[in-house]
């Protein structure tokens, strides 16, 4: 009967790394540059699941699905729904008339605009301002609440773990 306990031993662990990979972290892979000198090309996150977006802070790098390509991307939250961003031509971000510290962004001068983030929206900017990653540049520079799933919150590779101190707002 040994060889059942640790059979069911096994059984439990495996149903207890599922059900948290499900219900509370995941881990996800940073794909491109956008995110520099924050986050590298390969960097694994541990991002936690996203219950209630009303919790969600600027500042936090979130994960979310593209709804065109379906593909997990990770940008910094900017804007609120109902905030009012704007971008100057020296690439300060003003969020409902307060410039907002951002020792994380890497600016380009040029770009300025004014966004109203809709209801049902959160807008985020990469932290290579300027880039073709850059959300500004998109047709809808709007992520839709509900393609949120997650919020980064450690860097787990490479190793050893560095902390950046990037990851919290």
């Amino acid at each position: 009967m040994p060889g059942l306990a640790g059979v069911i031993w096994i059984v439990v662990v495996i149903g207890a790394a599922v059900l948290v990979h499900r219900y509370v972290v995941f881990p996800t892979v940073v794909r491109s540059e956008s995110m520099r000198p924050s986050l590298e090309p390969g960097d694994v996150l541990l991002a936690g699941r996203v219950r209630s977006r009303t919790r969600l802070r600027r500042g936090e790098i979130l994960v979310y699905r593209d709804a065109q390509t379906s593909e997990r991307r990770i940008r910094r939250m900017i804007g609120l729904p109902g905030d009012r961003v704007q971008i100057a031509d020296d690439g300060v971000v003003s969020v409902n008339g307060d410039a907002v510290f951002e020792p994380y962004a890497r600016r380009s001068g040029g770009f300025r605009g004014s966004f109203r983030v809709p209801a049902d929206r959160f807008f985020v900017l990469s932290d290579q301002r300027g880039g073709p990653h850059d959300t500004r540049t998109w047709r809808e520079s709007f992520v839709p609440v509900g393609e949120v799933v997650g919020v980064a919150r450690v860097r787990l590779l490479p190793w050893p773990i560095v902390a950046t101190g990037v990851l919290a707002r």
